[in-house]
């Protein structure tokens, strides 16, 4: 299976560097460390990576001596259309049980992550809401549980 972008885009270098740092848009790095993340030679990023740059796709985020180290530019609004567009296509290339198999994973795991000493707004505070603030109370309820609860 082609990568989203160069499934239905090609195998442009500018491309490959996007689908390389898209997902590791938070981490720096420098021009050698994308050629090895996208095959793509040194010599051949040099003018991309400047050109990206300028577009405000990437920015430099660090420099240490003389080598920069860049970044997905977030503020730009490129990194948030990317990520759309990545996302449609995906969805595009997968079937629906797929979809709905990553869905239910990624729930499960927000659901796991999330502290019980400090839960966020949400049901957790509502549940703690309507049990009168006891938290050991809600705490030890299943989802289910605690949307019955506040609903009645």
């Amino acid at each position: 299976m082609h990568a989203p972008f160069s499934g239905v885009f090609g195998n442009s270098n500018e491309l490959k560097i996007i689908q390389f740092l898209m997902p590791l848009k938070s981490l720096e790095f420098n021009i050698s460390e994308i050629a090895r993340g996208t095959g793509v030679s040194r010599q051949t990023l040099g003018p991309i990576i400047k050109k990206l740059t300028k577009w405000n796709v990437l920015r430099i985020a660090n420099r240490h001596g003389d080598v920069n180290y860049y970044v997905m530019h977030e503020d730009s609004g490129f990194v948030e259309a990317f990520e759309n567009i990545n996302n449609r296509i995906i969805e595009q290339m997968l079937d629906e049980e797929t979809l709905a198999e990553i869905a239910r994973c990624s729930l499960e795991r927000q659901i796991q992550i999330q502290p019980i000493e400090s839960p966020s707004y949400g049901c957790a505070m509502k549940w703690t809401a309507a049990a009168g603030g006891l938290e050991e109370k809600w705490s030890h309820m299943t989802r289910e549980e605690g949307e019955a609860f506040v609903a009645t």
